[in-house]
């Protein structure tokens, strides 16, 4: 065996790099930029239901960390997706809660009692399953 075929790809031969230039091409890749990424709700779900499985004991400290973590970027992702729709008092309210509860996540850290952790990751758990039930009850269709 050669030196060359110990390094993945070493033995390819090395060639300039073409961009595209045609404009429909461009376009298309454009379009393919600007389209929204489609929201997994299977996957918040799946991880709302098991932050609101009910634990005694207290689960452990880690994986109530790593779920807080996972429901805040869920959470964030469904209010980026339903910013702007406010008008109903209810909807309001939820997006008051949810931006609160956000704020409250950047000052948890490691020295937080794990009740008060577990609380947080229910009550972000309980937010992100009403925006779910918000998008279901508006009828849209999964993208």
């Amino acid at each position: 065996m050669t030196s060359n075929r110990r390094t993945p790809g070493a033995h390819w031969r090395k060639r300039p790099l073409r961009f595209a230039k045609d404009s429909r091409t461009l376009q298309r890749l454009l379009a393919a930029l600007n389209r929204p990424l489609p929201i997994d709700f299977a996957t918040i779900s799946r991880t709302v239901a098991q932050a609101l499985d009910f634990q005694l004991p207290l689960p452990e400290r880690a994986w109530v960390d790593a779920t807080t973590l996972t429901l805040r970027g869920h959470l964030q992702l469904l209010l980026s997706e339903y910013d702007g729709d406010t008008d109903a008092p209810s909807s309001l309210a939820l997006h008051r809660d949810a931006y609160r509860l956000l704020e409250l996540c950047g000052t948890f850290d490691a020295t937080t009692p794990p009740l008060h952790a577990y609380e947080l990751m229910r009550a972000l758990a309980e937010t992100t399953r009403s925006f779910v039930d918000l998008h279901e009850a508006a009828g849209e269709p999964d993208r």
